[in-house]
């Protein structure tokens, strides 16, 4: 049975998204999509794991649905910037309320066995949101669990263009300067030299370094005449960039049409 909170907590939310530099930012978001009256579960944090992964009083580890914050030291690789603020940031909401209000995905758990799901404090405040607008994280949409996902790309737009936290100094990866440093997520940016069609997806060519991939299952969500137009644009794409042995160094997958911009939607005026 679904968990219903009293309907003013979401006015409490349009305080969340107002950026310290409006003259750079984004105008203040009406949070509308941010929000929720409807929940899945109410339950009790007992561990931050890191920015965007937290583990429940009863031992089920949470994996908070569309954002993507920076890694903690792990497997002898040091933390990267901005990974133990956004792992303290996401503890400090918590400081004083333990309680946590969880809607979950519709793909409720992924293949490391997490709960997926978006999370709210006692007050209604979106956890992703909050994160994002610290600029501790970056927007990602996976399907099916996207909603909110066009929320949560104009909250890290407000963000990156008031340069808070990882955006201060961080400049997006360009495709031809990619090498073996470089796996993970990442926001990269590139021109488009070739489109392939085939029947197992559409294949943009990334400055001769990237190879960007839509397979079928995914192409019913996007534009894709859009997408062939994109041809000697230079465009920005998000998501987990992995080594390739084909034509190019390195291949990146993108499920969800705001994974793949044109660059130009990313300017701040």
């Amino acid at each position: 049975m679904a968990v219903r909170l009293r309907p003013w907590i979401a006015a409490l939310l349009c305080l969340l998204f107002i950026t310290a530099n409006p003259a750079t930012a984004s105008p203040p978001l009406t949070t509308a999509s941010c929000s929720s009256k409807q929940f899945d579960e109410i339950s009790s944090v007992r561990y931050i794991h890191d920015g965007d992964t937290l583990h429940l009083n009863d031992g089920r580890k949470v994996r908070l649905i569309g954002i993507n914050t920076p890694e903690v030291a792990r497997d002898n690789r040091p933390a990267e910037p901005y990974a133990i603020k956004a792992k303290n940031t996401l503890k400090s909401l918590f400081k004083n309320d333990k309680s946590i209000t969880l809607v979950f995905g519709k793909d409720k758990k992924d293949h490391y066995g997490r709960f997926l799901a978006h999370a709210f404090l006692a007050d209604g405040t979106n956890v992703q949101a909050a994160i994002l607008q610290h600029g501790l994280a970056s927007a990602i949409a996976i399907p099916p669990n996207t909603r909110f996902a066009s929320c949560y790309l104009d909250v890290e737009r407000s963000a990156r263009c008031s340069k808070a936290g990882l955006w201060k100094n961080t400049d997006f990866l360009e495709a031809r300067d990619l090498d073996q440093r470089h796996t993970g997520f990442h926001l990269i940016k590139g021109t488009v030299n070739a489109i392939k069609n085939d029947n197992k997806g559409i294949w943009l060519n990334l400055d001769n370094k990237l190879t960007v991939g839509i397979r079928p299952e995914n192409q019913n969500l996007f534009d894709l005449k859009s997408v062939n137009n994109m041809l000697n644009q230079t465009i920005i794409v998000r998501g987990w960039l992995n080594k390739s042995k084909k034509s190019t160094p390195f291949y990146l997958r993108v499920r969800h049409p705001l994974s793949i911009q044109l660059s130009s939607s990313f300017t701040c005026q």
